[in-house]
């Protein structure tokens, strides 16, 4: 399949790598210097700095891309049972009775990682639908939207 990439000029990559450093957390972007390149995969837009799959847009948000492990260690985690790690890795969304440990605090629709608990292994970044608190109470029903996930299209399609 061939990259569709679109390389951006500076006057268009300068807003997106501000909303890049303020909206994904852990992007040290000071300037830029490097090459910015946005790619149109299925419903999202990949934002590429340099080469690197640094954030998706979808739906509206921008999230860090599961590539960018810099990015994924600054946001809270959810630690979720191995039983869990096959559904979340085909996109559904997290379920309360997977979670094994809630680490960080959020607000309602904060971003949050998602990692298995045997490995630490990333397997997505979702939406939580509740804070954090009351999330911790929750015994039943979804508890976080899964956003972008390993195995999804943008994720077999930048991975490499």
């Amino acid at each position: 399949m061939p990259i569709n990439r679109t390389i951006l000029k500076e006057r268009d990559a300068k807003p997106l790598i501000e909303e890049l450093s303020k909206k994904v957390p852990g992007t040290k972007l000071a300037s830029i210097k490097g090459r910015v390149e946005v790619e149109k995969i299925g419903d999202s837009e990949v934002v590429f700095v340099e080469g690197t799959p640094l954030a998706v847009r979808r739906a509206g948000l921008l999230i860090p891309s599961l590539v960018n492990n810099e990015s994924l260690n600054t946001l809270p985690r959810i630690v979720v049972d191995m039983g869990a790690v096959p559904h979340i890795c085909g996109g559904a969304d997290v379920m309360a009775p997977g979670i094994r440990k809630i680490e960080g605090e959020f607000g309602e629709g904060g971003l949050v990682s998602v990692v298995d608990e045997r490995h630490g292994k990333f397997l997505a970044v979702g939406q939580s639908l509740a804070d954090s608190k009351t999330l911790r109470a929750t015994k039943k029903g979804k508890v976080v939207k899964n956003l972008h996930y390993v195995g999804d299209e943008v994720w077999e399609s930048v991975k490499s």
